[in-house]
């Protein structure tokens, strides 16, 4: 039973956690700005309920005072009532103005304590017509006292704003500062945890895509400890078994071949001494069925053949003897085997050959095979009286050599091109009326990417197609 992953955090409580994380930064940062806006409030209040009171009041009993001794004045002068009415009018709404504002700011008693008692001195003989003695000194004084107040009370307000626009400035930049860190601490975190995620998602996808492609298995890495890891987790141990059961399957092969050849070989030596009547003469009817049994048993052997090479491909055990050789050679030497096989369709065989000599670094068995198997293909999908081309070219990078193999046949479409390079794979179209076990293009492949080169095809429905491989220079050559 597979062990699971330790799991400290699945991906639901990442994403959660990190919500959360936000959350409280934009709380955070929210209080500090709040509690800055509420001291600069508080400042402004005070502004407003304090000083600007304050400096209004002063100014009307200031205005009050000038007009007291206005009126006063006048009174001494013309000696009219009414003069003194207004200023006993005066002093009593300067009164006023004097205890409400004390109400209002008792902390103003002290600083016009002496200007509180002189007033009320003067209030108990406001009745009195000596009130109009009133000095000029006194409210002289009065004056000095209200207008040191008010100056005094204009630089708190002055401080007070600068503090105020101070605080604003600082606010501002608090929130300002706040908004981009909240901003980037949002984005960087969201995209480390997507970039953790689509790493272990890129893993898996990977290994996912090799399997598809028929590569062999290889196991993902494990980066993280959520459900992720788990899935990858999951797929190392599914290649895991595959891998066994591919070297088991392997093995098995090998055995098969191997016990089947023998067998196999004994049968074929038994058919040709028959055949050639040393067990007594054979007849026509006879030797045709001889033939036949001849003709299948080196099919069999083919088959096994080919089984074994797909086995060393897959258990990369193929051993290549490779030494220089004249690419156009090796064209000239494939094309000459399938020549009679192309006459019997009544297709032509054509080359188009370098004209000075191209060398690849390669073993000539095998890539005669390869060779052979591309045009074996071509003239078997192509229709009669057509033509199959086999080209040399030297890459431009002057690195290898290019062998194409282009025929008129039915073409493949595009879905089915990733697919024709897996063993035992067969075209759906073709699987009825083309006998054929799905390999050789999968041996072919491997037998080019063993030599260090690469296979593809370019291919288009109706357009037939164009089977291409590289081969490497040699060295000294490059």
């Amino acid at each position: 039973m597979d062990r699971p992953v330790s799991r400290r955090l699945g991906i639901t409580g990442k994403l959660l956690l990190w919500c959360l994380v936000l959350v409280t930064i934009f709380y955070a940062t929210t209080s500090v700005l709040f509690l800055r806006i509420q001291n600069l409030v508080e400042v402004s209040s005070a502004i407003v309920n304090t000083n600007y009171d304050i400096d209004k009041s002063a100014q009307h009993m200031i205005q009050l005072l000038l007009s007291l001794e206005e009126n006063r004045k006048r009174f001494e002068i013309l000696q009219k009532d009414t003069y003194m009415d207004s200023f006993l009018a005066d002093l009593q709404d300067f009164g006023k103005t004097l205890t409400s504002v004390l109400q209002r700011h008792p902390d103003y008693r002290e600083p016009w304590k002496e200007l509180t008692q002189e007033y009320t001195i003067v209030l108990s003989r406001s009745s009195d017509p000596e009130v109009s003695s009133l000095p000029d000194k006194t409210i002289t004084r009065w004056l000095d006292i209200l207008s040191e107040t008010r100056q005094a009370n204009q630089e708190e307000m002055e401080a007070r704003l600068n503090e105020l626009a101070a605080k604003s400035q600082a606010a501002e930049r608090l929130g300002f500062i706040g908004l981009v860190a909240s901003i980037t601490i949002g984005v960087l975190g969201s995209v480390f945890i997507a970039y953790r995620l689509n790493l272990s998602l890129s893993e898996i996808r990977r290994g996912i895509r090799e399997l598809g492609r028929g590569e062999p298995a290889r196991p993902v890495r494990v980066t993280s400890k959520d459900e992720l890891g788990d899935l990858a987790q999951a797929f190392n141990n599914m290649t895991g078994r595959l891998q066994e059961e591919e070297r088991m399957r392997q093995d098995f092969i090998a055995m098969l071949s191997h016990e089947i050849r023998t067998p196999l070989t004994s049968i074929r030596e038994s058919v040709d001494l028959v055949a050639d009547g040393v067990f007594g003469e054979v007849n026509e009817k006879q030797r045709h069925f001889l033939d036949i049994s001849r003709q299948e048993a080196l099919r069999l052997t083919n088959l096994l053949e080919r089984l074994m090479k797909v086995s060393s491909l897959e258990a990369q055990r193929l051993s290549l003897c490779t030494a220089p050789l004249d690419a156009s050679a090796l064209a000239r030497e494939a094309v000459d085997r399938l020549q009679s096989t192309a006459l019997a369709k009544n297709i032509s065989l054509k080359t188009e050959l370098p004209e000075q000599f191209v060398f690849v670094q390669a073993d000539q068995e095998h890539v005669t095979q390869v060779l052979a198997n591309l045009l074996g293909n071509a003239v078997k999908f192509s229709p009669p009286d057509s033509v199959v081309r086999l080209s040399v070219t030297p890459e431009p990078t002057g690195k290898s050599v290019i062998f194409c193999v282009v025929d008129e046949g039915p073409g493949i479409a595009p879905e089915q091109q990733q697919h024709i390079f897996l063993k035992y794979y067969r075209e759906p179209s073709v699987r009825g009326s083309v006998a054929g076990l799905g390999l050789g293009l999968s041996i072919a492949k491997g037998i080019v990417e063993a030599h260090g080169g690469a296979m593809w095809v370019n291919s288009a429905p109706g357009c037939g197609s164009s089977f291409c491989f590289s081969l490497p220079k040699p060295q000294a050559m490059v």
